[in-house]
């Protein structure tokens, strides 16, 4: 048999799987109904867990908007937990706590017996949390008011165990900060989707709640403590088994966040987020990460293999035409929920930058270490 012919085939099953799999999230993403603002009447006791380190430029804004929530004080506590920083992030915390008599915010601080990793961070703080529902967050991260009163709202109509609700990219006027704004969106459209047709496999901790007890079931992180990423993803896997899940689809809910400032750090950051993908037992995480990255590798040889050959010049744009179609209606319905349909103006531009990102991220996490926060990793 010839190689075109091996390469065909194997292109013709990625992506018949791929338009399977994007179709089936799609659907499911199209069948999640928004979720009305509520006025919230039945409060719980809340845990807001926030795990930072070296975030003193960004704290500032996060701390605004966590005592801006419009949820009564006396149902919450903010516990933020430094992961050994060097900078001056734990002071301004403590200072503005004194200041503003901030009774339900607490800090603590790791030790070495604790750990070095966001996953030590997010143990100790739910250690001391004394709330029903654990809601955790990022530090480079803001918010709207009713950010918290929303997610117990929806708790308590759906009376699920664990809560996914969106997280968004602010694009700011670097083209790089545009493309990851948009293909974020697609992560997050998938992953509610799947969570929609009860095959969760993504979720992001920057704006994730969950049941303390069902924590205490799955007994925490101790399953995949040796991964630097994935916190929310294990969490979620794990809780599939027994429990409900949903996503939250509602405006209010936004957690927004920065795009990576340069390529560099946007690499890392890829690298380390991939480098989970060998801790993956779940069927639909392993056969999703296949299938997407396997279409993407394909064309990108097929692209190679076309500079001796034209047949495989044609395949690589069918190809490429194939994933841009499947794409669309998923990514053209979530820009707009998140009203940044302007950005689809990008689409065509990402779908050149994805595959070559999907592929060299998926290839480094295998060999070299990423860094990230000022400390080198190696899974």
């Amino acid at each position: 048999m010839s190689l075109f012919m091996v390469i065909l085939g194997i292109s013709i099953i990625s992506c018949l799987l791929y338009a399977f799999l994007i179709g089936i999230f799609t659907v499911g993403w199209f069948k999640l109904r928004t979720f009305p603002d509520k006025l919230l009447t039945e409060y719980k006791q809340i845990s807001v867990i926030v795990p930072f380190r070296n975030e003193e430029k960004l704290l500032p804004d996060l701390l605004d908007c966590l005592i801006g929530q419009t949820y009564p004080p006396q149902f919450l506590e903010i516990i933020f937990v430094d992961d050994h920083s060097t900078d001056k992030g734990p002071e301004l915390i403590t200072d503005l706590i004194e200041k503003e008599q901030l009774g339900h915010f607490t800090l603590l601080r790791l030790t070495s017996e604790d750990g070095f990793s966001k996953k030590a961070a997010l143990k100790k703080g739910i250690e001391h949390s004394h709330g029903e529902l654990i809601i955790t967050t990022d530090a480079d991260c803001i918010m709207g008011q009713s950010w918290l009163s929303q997610i117990v709202s929806f708790y308590n109509k759906e009376k699920c165990s664990v809560i996914s609700a969106p997280v968004y990219i602010m694009p700011e006027k670097a083209f790089l900060s545009k493309l990851q704004s948009l293909e974020f969106m697609s992560l997050i459209g998938s992953g509610a989707g799947a969570i929609s047709i009860h095959q969760p496999f993504l979720a992001n901790g920057a704006n994730l709640a969950f049941e303390r007890k069902l924590y205490d079931e799955l007994q925490g992180y101790s399953s995949n403590l040796n991964y630097v990423s994935g916190d929310d993803v294990f969490m979620l896997i794990k809780a599939k088994q027994k429990h409900e899940i949903r996503f939250l689809k509602n405006i209010e809910s936004i957690v927004f966040t920065s795009a990576a400032p340069d390529l560099k750090t946007f690499l890392h950051q890829r690298i380390r987020w991939a480098s989970k993908s060998k801790g993956y037992r779940d069927a639909v995480a392993l056969i999703t990460s296949l299938s997407v990255f396997m279409l993407n590798f394909i064309l990108i040889v097929t692209l190679v293999l076309g500079l001796i050959d034209l047949r495989f010049l044609l395949m690589s744009a069918l190809i490429f035409i194939l994933k841009a179609l499947i794409d669309f209606p998923l990514m053209l319905s979530v820009s707009k929920f998140f009203k940044a349909a302007k950005l689809m103006w990008y689409y065509i531009p990402m779908q050149f930058f994805y595959p070559l990102y999907i592929v060299t991220t998926a290839f480094l996490s295998l060999f070299i270490p990423f860094e990230w926060k000022g400390r080198k990793q190696r899974q």
